[in-house]
Order: C-alpha cells, then sequence, then structure tokens
C-alpha cells in the first residue's frame, strides 16, 4: 500500500545502521514526501538522502544547545505540516536521539506514527537462538565504570536475555565486569551488523570472550542469555 501522507504528522523514521538496502519502501515514501525532515546531522542525513535519491529540506535540532527550534517545529505542524524525524543512523529514540522531540510533539497532541526499520537489538535477538521472553534492554550503558557495573549488576537480578550496546573503545573495561558478574553466562557479539565487515561471534562465558575478544573496531552489541535454567534442548513452544 502506497503511503499517504497525513496533515500535520510527525514520522519517526529509522535509516540504515550500515547497509543501504535496509531502508524500508514505507520510510523511502514518507521521507520523499514530507516538507521537512528533522534530523542530528545535515551532514549525514544530506548524504543519505543523496544516495536514496531524496531532495527533501532537512533541519538540524541539536546543532546549537542554547536555542532549539521545537517551537518553531511544532507551531508549523499545528498549521498542518508533515515532518520526518531521523537520526544519523537506526531508529530515533532508541538509544538515538529524539525522545525530546517525540515528547514535546505529543505534549501538543501532534500525532506521531512509526516508521520502523533495521535495529542492532532484534538483529541480535533473531540470531541468537534463544528464547527471547523477557528481554531486557539497556542501550548504551554508561560511560562512568562504577555506574557502568551498577546497571550491570541490576539487570542480573532478571531471568532471560540481556541486551546492550558499548563504545568500542570501552571494551576493555567490560570484559573483566562480565566475568565478575556472569561468570557461567553465554555471551553473543555483534560487530557492526549489516556492514560489510559484520561479525556475530558466540562465546560460551566470559572468560572465552576475553581470552579471544572481538576485532576493536566498530560498532558493537552484545546478548548475554542470562536464563537461570538452561534452555538448551528445551522444546518449550514460542507460538504466540
Amino acid at each position: 500500500m502506497a503511503h499517504k501522507r497525513e496533515p500535520g504528522t510527525l514520522y519517526v523514521v529509522a535509516t540504515p545502521i550500515g547497509n543501504l538496502g535496509d531502508i524500508t519502501i514505507r520510510a523511502l515514501e514518507v521521507l520523499k514526501d514530507v516538507e521537512l525532515v528533522l534530523c542530528e546531522s545535515t551532514k549525514e542525513t544530506k548524504s543519505l538522502f543523496h544516495k536514496l535519491g531524496i531532495s527533501t529540506s532537512v533541519l538540524a535540532l541539536y546543532k546549537d544547545h542554547s536555542e532549539s527550534p521545537y517551537a518553531n517545529v511544532i507551531e508549523q505542524l499545528k498549521q498542518g505540516k508533515s515532518m520526518a524525524l531521523v537520526s544519523d543512523a537506526g531508529t530515533p529514540g532508541v538509544s538515538d536521539p529524539g525522545s525530546q522531540m517525540v515528547r514535546i510533539a505529543r505534549e501538543h497532541r501532534i500525532p506521531i506514527v512509526p516508521v520502523p526499520g533495521a535495529s542492532a537489538l532484534t538483529g541480535i535477538l533473531s540470531v541468537s537462538g534463544f528464547q527471547v521472553n523477557p528481554t531486557y534492554f539497556l542501550g548504551f550503558l554508561s560511560e562512568k565504570p562504577s555506574k557502568k557495573r551498577r546497571e550491570l549488576e541490576k539487570a542480573r537480578e532478571i531471568d532471560g536475555l540481556i541486551v546492550f550496546y558499548e563504545s568500542v573503545h570501552k571494551l576493555p573495561r567490560l570484559y573483566p565486569i562480565l566475568l565478575e558478574l556472569f561468570p557461567e553466562t553465554e555471551v553473543l557479539v555483534g560487530r557492526e551488523l549489516t556492514k560489510a565487515f559484520e561479525e556475530v561471534l558466540y562465546y560460551a562465558n566470559p572468560r572465552e570472550l576475553a581470552e579471544k575478544p572481538p576485532n576493536a573496531k566498530g560498532e558493537f552489541v552484545f546478548l548475554l542469555n542470562h536464563r537461570k535454567k538452561s534452555l538448551k534442548g528445551n522444546s518449550e513452544s514460542t507460538d504466540m
């Protein structure tokens, strides 16, 4: 079904996290049809749009923290203009900037429509082979080692999967924490998902991970199989 633009609507659009082919047909239609695209970086968004053949005007929301364009944007939406919200890659508001724009739009009763797409979270879950209910998503862990540890200590209380993102330069501090808090937990590491040098690596426990870590380049997503009762060989149905 072709996209039909609704006036005065904010579309929250996911863009590819690596592979340009992951853009959806619906996302293309929305981005071409709206009157303005709100973005994280005009340089990144214009580069993406050039590759996709999109000529829609763009506006950076975060270039000046002392003066935001939210009031002007909301006024235009109230006047009936339709807009899309994107980040540099992935889904706005999911470990990416965007939640504030959505919150302000909701406060002003602006219709908000999600246009989903590629996600490192769902990508790593889909290739895990583990029962995914429940899954505890932490987003990016804290930069502070002490807070990072507290976040993982809290996550250890659940019986299920734990998924989080981590920046490449923080990996050496992460491994000892995992070894201490999750010594017998299976670990799945996704590196550069959907990109040219994509890797999905399985480790029986954090000790194996520390002994043979992945190449420390790119973007990382970690999945810990912290199910207190192993489901290996379990035929439990996951039908919904």
